[in-house]
């Protein structure tokens, strides 16, 4: 199934999916409205879904699909190339998220696995949110010796870390 709201883009997809042999689309939609209308009904391997649309738009749509069948499988295909929107459709349920810039054997190889129950991202995009959890080589050495100043580490016998408070020593000036 194939929901986009621009008609030239769905011909486009269309055309490319069906000419490989294993590959039937069986429904097309140009909402995330019509797409929740004739799911059930029409009952696809996989919703191929644009997530800017007018309406509710694909986010909504993914996660009322997925209150409808929690096995529909989704791959989002998007010209939003950032790190929020993959996020927010892998979070909403979502199997996969692919650019449209993306190239046409990519896009047809990211429906089989979508279609098999796998996860598909797609690379450039991958990238960048890998890129968000990049560290310095001293933000890593920070993280690693942090010890804050008011906990103590020890070790028992049998070698296991152990942790407590340590309380603030008192230097008693006074002698009596």
């Amino acid at each position: 199934m194939l929901v986009d709201d621009h008609a030239v883009v769905r011909m486009g997809f269309k055309l490319l999916l069906q000419a490989s042999s294993d590959i039937e689309v069986v429904a097309e939609a140009d909402s995330g409205e019509a797409a929740c209308q004739m799911y059930e009904s029409v009952a696809p391997d996989v919703v191929v879904m644009d997530i800017a649309m007018a309406g509710i738009g694909g986010i909504e749509a993914i996660k009322r699909l997925i209150a409808k069948d929690a096995r529909v499988r989704i791959l989002v295909l998007s010209a939003h190339e950032d790190t929020s929107h993959p996020k927010r459709a892998l979070q909403a349920g979502a199997l996969g998220y692919l650019s449209k810039r993306s190239a046409p054997e990519v896009l047809i190889d990211a429906v089989r696995t979508i279609a098999k129950g796998q996860r598909y991202l797609d690379a450039h995009i991958a990238q960048r949110i890998a890129s968000l959890f990049k560290t310095s080589l001293a933000t890593r050495r920070q993280l690693i010796n942090y010890q804050p100043a008011n906990l103590r580490f020890s070790y028992n016998s049998r070698g296991v870390s152990q942790w407590r408070k340590s309380r603030p020593r008192w230097h008693c000036l006074h002698r009596r």
